[in-house]
Formats: structure tokens, sequence, C-alpha cells
């Protein structure tokens, strides 16, 4: 019972932590103290089974950490301390209605460099949707053919990537 509490805690964290990602940067501390970092572009899986968090990288090298000897798992580096600058959090990818049902409206007007590549991906990284985007403020995406379930919307240029949770409904 205790494991399936830590497991659904784990789960509802890393859920959480992927309605505000900013840094794109897990950070796994240790009960020990030490902190790891993992850049969310390089894991390509999470999965808790068997008492074990696994990462699977892009790379399918692996890292096993036993949940009894995680303190938790966090997208933001509180070793460090140090915030996005406020420039940075003023730029956010607005997407709406959320959950939705058959059109997602993606504001792009609060980027600075709008040309880019528009993304949905699913829970497990694989991208499902793709299309280029260039200074179009507000762009409507048919999802229709999706299934229900959680996804990520990401944005993406040669020098920063933004990413949302969304729900289909």
């Amino acid at each position: 019972m205790k494991k399936k509490r830590l497991k659904i805690s784990a789960v509802l964290l890393l859920g959480l932590g992927l309605t505000g990602l900013q840094a794109q940067t897990m950070y796994v501390k240790e009960r020990s103290g030490t902190q790891t970092a993992y850049t969310l572009n390089s894991i390509q899986k999470i999965s808790f089974a068997s008492g074990n968090l696994t990462l699977t990288k892009t790379d399918n090298s692996s890292s096993v950490y036993a949940l009894s000897d995680l303190r938790y798992l966090n997208f933001s580096d509180t070793l460090s301390g140090l915030n996005e600058p406020l420039s940075v959090q003023n730029q956010m990818l607005n997407v709406y209605p959320n959950p939705v049902n058959n059109t997602l409206n993606i504001d792009l007007t609060g980027i600075a460099k709008a040309e880019g590549t528009l993304s949905i991906l699913n829970v497990q990284g694989k991208t499902l949707v793709s299309r280029q985007v260039s200074n179009e403020g507000v762009l409507s995406l048919d999802i229709t053919h999706l299934s229900e379930g959680i996804y990520l919307c990401r944005y993406s240029n040669a020098t920063e990537v933004k990413t949302v949770k969304i729900i289909k409904q």
C-alpha cells in the first residue's frame, strides 16, 4: 500500500510538473542528497515498476532508482535557487480550450520569435502532429483524430522550447 501511494504521488508530481514546464529539465533528488538533472528532450520513457523509477534515455541507456531511496522529483533546480528571468516567464505558450474536444487554439503572440515548429506529443514523447509556424498569432489546430487522453503541445525554435500539457476529451 505504501509503494502504491508513493507511485501515485510520483505520477501526480510528474503531471503537475508538466503543467508548468519552463526549464525543460527534470531533477531526481535522492535521500542521500545527490541530485541528478535530466533534460526532458533526452528522456525517452519514465516508468514506475517493481518499486523502481526507471528513466530510459534517447540513447537507450537507463538509470534506475529505488523509489524508497528517492526524496522527490522536481522540474526546477532547488539546489541553485535560480529562477528564469521575468522576461522568459512572460513569453508563455497559451492554449485553449483545455480540456479540448476537437479544435485546439494556440496563441503564439506572447512568443518573441513565432517562427518555429509546433508539435503535439503523446506522454511517451512520440510526435503525433507537427507543423511549421511563422508569426501566426493564434493558430487553430484540428485534433479530432486523437483519442481521449493527455498530450503535450510543444513549440520550439532555434533558441527556445515551450511545452504545455493538454487534455483531449
